[in-house]
């Protein structure tokens, strides 16, 4: 199987090094970057997103588009704000049987999905989504993870699963694609508030009800933009959200902690995490509807604070109740 994997960055080349060890597969990691092209294939590093980490020897770096038209199936590791830009530059070097898998994360205006978004833009229904607990380091180190995939035919299902045998990936399975890839913003939002949470009160008990709390909200906004309950309870759900939430490696769950030890406040827009998190909100908040998040505090709380730049970022538990 010959697998291409779109960007070089750190999770782009943590899953190529994955599924390089499958010796059916044959993975290209594709970047304009001809510098990190050849740092990967002479001396099996990426130092500026793993500095002392080693890449699999049977992993191969490209920037030559043959290796794009013999791809069988297409992993895409980019920045969900450039993927549609940088595939309609290569849209008619694909295969028409190619097999899209997106690792990206993040929702358009609307609420569309980048799965959604990459199907319009190629008229393809050849599209996965593939997502959950994984930092990008540990795949390197072949730590065993599940990942939730959401796909649409058995066929689908199956080549993934003939991928990632002999690697150190797992799955759950869902046809709810749309619920996956909510999911997969939904989790930032509250690992943000987790990390506040944690700044503010060294204590158990408090983190576990503010997750237990943060589970029931994340079930209520799933619902309204059209995902499945069930879906939560999979890898991409309350396996991401644990993992993005209580885990320091977490760039949202430290960003909670900066802004709960006073640190960060809302004017801090040049913070790419700060930027993600202030458009997801106010697309959650457009989509839902002002009733409904007023009937979900520690999500409403967050608005205030990030929209309407409240000052500091407290909770008062009383309001949970």
């Amino acid at each position: 199987m010959n697998i291409l994997v779109l960007g070089a960055g750190t999770f782009g080349t943590a899953i190529a090094h994955q599924l390089a060890r499958n010796n059916n597969n044959n993975v290209y990691l594709f970047s304009r970057n001809k510098s990190k092209v050849d740092e990967i294939n002479t001396s099996h590093t990426n130092i500026s997103c793993f500095p002392n980490k080693k890449i699999g020897l049977k992993l191969k770096a490209t920037n030559n588009k043959k290796d794009i038209e013999k791809s069988d199936i297409v992993f895409i590791a980019l920045p969900s704000s450039v993927i549609i830009e940088n595939l309609l530059l290569i849209k008619n070097i694909f295969k028409k049987s190619v097999l899209f898998v997106n690792l990206s994360k993040g929702l358009l205006a609307g609420g569309i999905t980048v799965v959604d978004n990459i199907k319009e833009s190629l008229q393809t229904e050849n599209v996965v989504t593939l997502k959950g607990p994984s930092f990008a380091v540990e795949l390197l180190d072949n730590s065993d993870t599940l990942l939730t995939l959401g796909y649409t035919t058995n066929r689908q299902c199956e080549i993934i699963n003939s991928v990632i045998k002999h690697t150190s990936l797992h799955i759950d399975t869902t046809k709810d694609i749309r619920g996956v890839e909510i999911l997969s913003v939904l989790k930032n939002i509250y690992a943000l508030i987790l990390g506040v949470i944690d700044a503010q009160y060294d204590s158990a008990n408090t983190r576990f009800m503010i997750l237990t709390k943060s589970f029931s909200e994340i079930r209520v906004l799933l619902e309204l933009l059209g995902g499945k309950q069930e879906t939560l309870f999979l890898a991409c759900g309350f396996g991401d959200l644990g993992l993005t939430s209580l885990n320091d490696l977490s760039r949202n769950r430290t960003l909670g902690l900066l802004i709960g030890k006073g640190f960060f406040n809302a004017d801090y827009k040049s913070n790419a995490v700060v930027l993600e998190g202030l458009n997801s909100i106010r697309m959650f908040y457009e989509i839902a509807g002002n009733k409904n998040i007023k009937e979900l505090p520690l999500f409403n709380k967050l608005y205030n604070f990030l929209i309407h730049k409240e000052r500091k970022l407290e909770f008062k538990f009383d309001d949970l109740n």
